[in-house]
């Protein structure tokens, strides 16, 4: 009982990768389990309708079955076209770009090719020979595939590539064009008597743990010259110097006139 439960597990495991991990293939054989369905009834058993179906049903389960195992092994030979056949990897990248691009245009025309295979009497009596017509019916799926493929592109146009996100860096401090004197006596002239702040780049060891200065320290994240760099480091320096001078003016303005005298 429990050998199985255990093939049943295996199995919808197997039909449920089969259709989640390798979708074209799948469709791919389904498509072709319509078609000799339809050519088995049209062609060679019209009057076994339940049978034709019955039996391709069984060859379609067991082929979805087995499909996870084909394409990996057939993963592996196509990887081995990069080194042994640089141009047969490179024509099956391209194929299977255009099947990304367009998947329904390639699964109906794989589809409409696989149904003729089948139609033997449908072709010429000089390539009825099965060999013959896989070779044809690659080939003009090929070529319908490639030249198919430009028009899809045209009704429908390929998403265009993502363009790459430029990361914002910091801005450069920036020190104001009025001298911090003609500043200061507008601001005191208009009643404002505020102080100016700047904002203080240091690298600290944060919580002040006191083994710190015996067993030193290393820098996590980027430094002031790492995202200013050396000129947004000396507009800095400049605007700090700006800042002094120019609260030094309100400062003095601010003392009350007794202290202001006694300065003098």
């Amino acid at each position: 009982m429990e050998r199985i439960l255990g093939a049943g597990n295996w199995w919808v495991s197997q039909v449920t990768k089969a259709f989640t991990e390798h979708t074209l293939g799948a469709a791919v054989l389904t498509i072709a389990a319509i078609g000799i369905c339809i050519v088995l009834v049209k062609e060679y058993r019209p009057f076994g309708l339940l049978t034709n179906a019955g039996v391709v049903l069984l060859v379609w389960v067991v082929a979805i079955t087995f499909l996870p195992l084909g394409m990996s092994s057939g993963a592996a030979a196509v990887a081995t076209l990069d080194t042994t056949l640089p141009i047969a990897y490179r024509f099956a990248s391209y194929l299977y770009g255009i099947y990304e691009r367009h998947p329904i245009m390639v699964l109906v025309i794989v589809g409409v090719g696989t149904t003729l295979f089948f139609l033997r009497q449908s072709w010429p009596f000089r390539l009825g020979w099965w060999p013959v017509r896989a070779v044809c019916t690659v080939l003009g799926v090929t070529v319908l595939v490639h030249v198919s493929a430009p028009i899809a592109d045209l009704i429908e146009p390929p998403p265009a590539a993502a363009t790459p996100v430029a990361v914002p860096t910091a801005a450069a401090p920036s020190v104001p064009k009025v001298p911090a004197k003609e500043a200061a006596a507008a601001a005191i002239k208009a009643g404002d008597l505020r102080y100016l702040s700047v904002p203080h780049c240091t690298e600290e060891v944060v919580g002040q743990p006191p083994e710190a200065a015996k067993s030193g320290v290393k820098r996590l994240g980027q430094s002031c010259d790492d995202t200013l760099g050396s000129d947004g480091i000396a507009r800095a320096h400049a605007q700090r110097e700006y800042a002094a001078e120019y609260n030094r003016i309100i400062a003095e303005q601010a003392r009350p006139p007794e202290v202001k005298a006694e300065a003098k």
